[in-house]
């Protein structure tokens, strides 16, 4: 996996203001900010927290704390598929996907492609394991 040095002190002072998210004053802020409001993916009103959307705001405790009001506020879930480069399928609003839409959305054309790429995916590893397999049997029989 290649990291540039950036996003590990990132990561690290991600890891480090992990004690700032349990402070009572972020807590509060928070709490206060997402209140009345909807995530911005799916619109539920429950467990909402606040993304922050830029590199800068983990400098230090307090810029965490003084740029909560400039982050989205986004449910539990959906926040974690936006880390998890998945997005909400913007047909059905239920599923998250890493594509254009969610599989139960897809048109029949495009499931049964996808269906026989991995058809002719299985019939390749049956045949590259019996390759494999011939080819070892002929050496250990040498």
């Amino acid at each position: 996996m290649n990291v540039c040095p950036e996003e590990i002190r990132v990561r690290n002072r991600r890891r480090e203001l992990a004690s700032v998210r349990r402070s009572k004053e972020y807590q509060q802020r928070q709490r206060i900010l997402v209140l009345d409001k909807n995530c911005i993916w799916c619109g539920r009103r429950d467990h909402l927290l606040i993304h922050h959307t830029s590199l800068d705001d983990y400098r230090d405790a307090e810029t965490y704390i003084r740029t909560l009001d400039k982050g989205w506020v986004m449910c539990g879930s959906c926040h974690r598929a936006y880390h998890n480069n998945r997005i909400l399928c913007p047909i059905c609003k239920e599923r998250y996907t890493k594509y254009a839409t969610c599989y139960q959305c897809m048109p029949q054309e495009r499931k049964d492609e996808i269906i026989a790429r991995k058809v002719r995916m299985k019939l390749l590893k049956r045949r590259l394991n019996k390759q494999a397999r011939a080819r070892f049997l002929e050496k250990i029989g040498e």
